[in-house]
């Protein structure tokens, strides 16, 4: 790729974003703006909620909100699989005791542990012990095509709540239509 000077911002960020606008299965992609930004972070903030014994904290999403750019990607089903699982379990120590199984993954059990499946694509990591409080985390993801655009830095991907997703969508202008989902990519640049 080209480097780009001082004086190309603004070209490197439209390359970034038509870097996005050419992936397989993307719809639409545009940058949020502060408006956007700060409504995101606090429908994801607030749903950081309990469910019980467990919690689930979107990472990924305030990881991209804190970058200095903000992408969101509004995808169909033909877009690629995450590099990495989108949803991880993990116990009071942060020891992940769980995650979410990318393209048809098989895992294999750890010494002492047995494999238990909540539906087809998550597996719990069993050993055993008492875990204490858990919660589901929803980390920061790999975005790889962002990556490899000289200049950018700290590239980190994310895909928002329910809420967040409508509301990303119906401030595209896009239907309601649930074959649709939104990422979020958020990134530095090295100026």
């Amino acid at each position: 790729m080209m480097k780009i000077g001082n004086d190309g911002r603004e070209g490197l960020l439209q390359l970034v974003l038509s870097t996005l606008s050419s992936l397989k299965g993307v719809r639409k992609a545009f940058y949020l703006n502060e408006e956007l930004r700060r409504e995101v972070g606090k429908i994801e903030k607030d749903r950081s909620v309990s469910l019980g014994p467990l919690t689930v904290h979107n990472d990924g999403v305030l990881q991209c909100l804190s970058r200095t750019h903000v992408a969101c990607i509004v995808k169909d089903s033909t877009f690629r699989l995450p590099p990495a699982p989108t949803v991880v379990l993990v116990d009071e120590n942060d020891r992940t005791i769980g995650r979410e199984l990318v393209g048809g993954e098989i895992p294999e059990p750890g010494p002492g542990q047995k494999l238990i499946y909540l539906g087809k694509d998550f597996v719990i990591f069993y050993d055993g012990g008492r875990t204490g409080h858990t919660r589901f985390v929803l980390p920061p993801i790999p975005f790889e095509e962002v990556e490899r655009i000289e200049q950018t830095t700290r590239v980190c991907s994310s895909s928002p709540s329910t809420d967040g997703d409508f509301f990303l969508r119906k401030s595209a202008d896009l239907p309601d239509d649930p074959k649709l989902a939104t990422i979020l990519i958020g990134f530095d640049l090295d100026l």
